[in-house]
């Protein structure tokens, strides 16, 4: 079954907003200081905790399971990433431009191929505020905690692309 969504972010706020229908059903809040982001959808509550220095590692807790680490996100060079879920689940984060204004999360099926499982995402407006779309061709079990990690991962690639480019400007480059 086919389920759409938006997003929404105000300028200077650190939290996202999830629609359907018009109607609030989640969000995704970073602290200030913290790369870590917790995020809910449908009742589905998670932490994306962030480590490391210059190589960054993502998991993933379900807040609703005392903390229980439910998956694992592995970044790659080149702006790609791939979600493991403890289940065995493996989702591809790819973008489809340098502008970042489209990207899927794509299911692997057992041969390492890509399956029909896709969620769509788009950035639909962007000045002020940003807001996009999100499509998902069938909503499964694990659907609240992909689309979450793919609206995480956009955000996480966009906030390195950011701090580069004030990089740059500060050293004059």
């Amino acid at each position: 079954m086919k389920k759409e969504l938006s997003w929404t972010k105000e300028v200077f706020s650190r939290k996202i907003t999830i629609m359907e229908a018009g109607q609030p059903v989640g969000s995704m809040q970073r602290d200030t200081f913290s790369p870590d982001v917790d995020a809910s959808l449908h009742g589905t509550h998670l932490r994306f905790d962030v480590t490391g220095f210059l190589i960054h590692d993502v998991a993933i807790y379900d807040l609703n399971a005392n903390n229980q680490k439910i998956g694992a996100i592995t970044l790659h060079f080149g702006k790609r990433a791939e979600l493991r879920l403890e289940t065995g689940d493996i989702y591809i984060w790819k973008r489809h431009n340098m502008l970042m204004r489209e990207w899927d999360m794509i299911r692997e099926d057992n041969t390492g191929t890509d399956s029909q499982e896709v969620i769509n995402y788009s950035l639909t407006r962007q000045f002020f505020a940003e807001s996009g779309d999100i499509e998902l061709d069938n909503d499964t079990p694990n659907a609240s905690i992909v689309i979450l990690a793919g609206l995480f991962l956009r955000n996480y690639f966009q906030r390195r692309r950011r701090m580069a480019a004030g990089a740059l400007i500060a050293t004059g480059a």
